[in-house]
């Protein structure tokens, strides 16, 4: 027997914090289909959606040590570690030492890790191109002033139950 589920519900919801929630399920789903496009767009550069992410950092702002790039992405240390090893084993990223802190080494981009993210971010615009098209403008600047706005709220905010 098979199950099929669907995000999408049976009948309209009711009220502006059922559909909210609705609208953070899509968010959930976009950010796996997302990934799952990164990897697949990527695919014979053998980067994935994860080392992307991190890669975008380092290039994008230079050297930084883990656990700030842990705290940026607001994850854990261990897994941007893994990452960056991963990366650095690549020959897209390389340890530097950190005149702030000894045992806190630096990681940054070389100049292949460059290269690299450079061809990502072509190949993604040409994407992002063609599906900002079927949205529009207007959708498209409404989408991002919301996620905004539910980024800085709960920012903002202490989640308690």
């Amino acid at each position: 027997m098979t199950v099929a589920l669907s995000s999408a519900p049976s009948s309209p919801p009711a009220t502006a914090g059922e559909r909210l929630y609705q609208a953070i399920g899509l968010v959930r789903r976009l950010f796996h289909q997302l990934g799952r496009a990164t990897d697949e767009l990527h695919r014979d550069l053998e980067v994935t959606a994860a080392q992307r992410a991190v890669l975008e950092v380092l290039v994008e702002s230079g050297p930084v040590t883990v656990p700030v790039l842990a705290r940026s992405k607001r994850v854990s240390r261990q897994h941007i570690q893994v990452i960056a090893n991963d990366l650095i084993a690549a020959g897209l990223a390389e340890p530097a030492e950190n005149p702030a802190h000894r045992r806190s080494q630096l990681v940054g981009p070389t100049d292949a890790g460059r290269k690299v993210f450079a061809a990502m971010r072509a190949r993604e615009r040409s994407f992002l191109r063609s599906m900002a098209q079927t949205l529009g403008p207007r959708d498209v600047a409404r989408t991002v002033r919301t996620l905004e706005a539910m980024s800085a709220y709960l920012e903002s905010r202490a989640v308690t139950p």
